[in-house]
């Protein structure tokens, strides 16, 4: 890995690696040693880019949050259930989906001992409700229905992610979209011309 190029490009290089070592073997498997190895390069290589290995978790994260984040971008001229349709790829629904979930799980249990990666979850955290109540109330929702209905979605799609990984036979991507649109019903009224019930 040459040193003379984008850094950028290289940290999220080292990120991309590192995400795919949690999916597969955990977040131990996350070494300056592991990615040199992965990456065909030297650990002075690494850490030309990240003065320690924390350094790189966080950066790991931020990856994630962002590839998952570009999978849930409705296409341009989308309708409104299009639109809404978009918050189902933040579920674990195919490999990729399914990965990044292992990384977050991961990080999760990192994150409850380590103070940086526990501000980086709250602050993600926070940002995915707000992106899903500034959807729904672009989709017709008034402010405190969207700031509840969007909290909602946030606790069903976490649980459903963690049942479904112990027990993806049940958590089927339809059971996971199912049980999201039991939750989503208000907003699908007010789609359909309805009146939307309270939350």
């Amino acid at each position: 890995m040459p040193l003379d190029v984008d850094q950028d490009q290289r940290r999220e290089d080292v990120a991309r690696v590192a995400a795919k070592l949690v999916a597969e073997r955990g977040m131990a498997a996350v070494t300056f040693r592991n990615l040199a190895s992965e990456m065909s390069c030297s650990t002075t290589a690494i850490s030309h880019y990240f003065d320690s290995r924390n350094a790189i978790l966080a950066e790991t994260y931020r990856f994630v949050v962002a590839r998952a984040s570009a999978r849930r971008v409705p296409p341009p001229g989308a309708d409104a259930r299009a639109r809404l349709a978009s918050i189902d790829q933040i579920l674990p629904l195919d490999r990729q989906n399914w990965d990044d979930w292992v990384v977050w799980l991961c990080f999760w249990t990192e994150a409850l001992f380590n103070p940086e990666l526990a501000r980086l979850q709250k602050e993600y955290s926070r940002d995915g409700r707000r992106i899903i109540e500034e959807l729904l109330q672009s989709l017709g929702c008034r402010s405190e229905m969207a700031h509840d209905l969007s909290q909602k979605v946030m606790t069903t799609i976490y649980g459903i992610a963690i049942q479904a990984a112990f027990d993806s036979e049940f958590w089927t991507p339809a059971a996971q979209r199912a049980a999201l649109d039991e939750v989503l019903q208000p907003v699908l009224a007010l789609i359909d011309g309805g009146s939307p019930a309270t939350p």
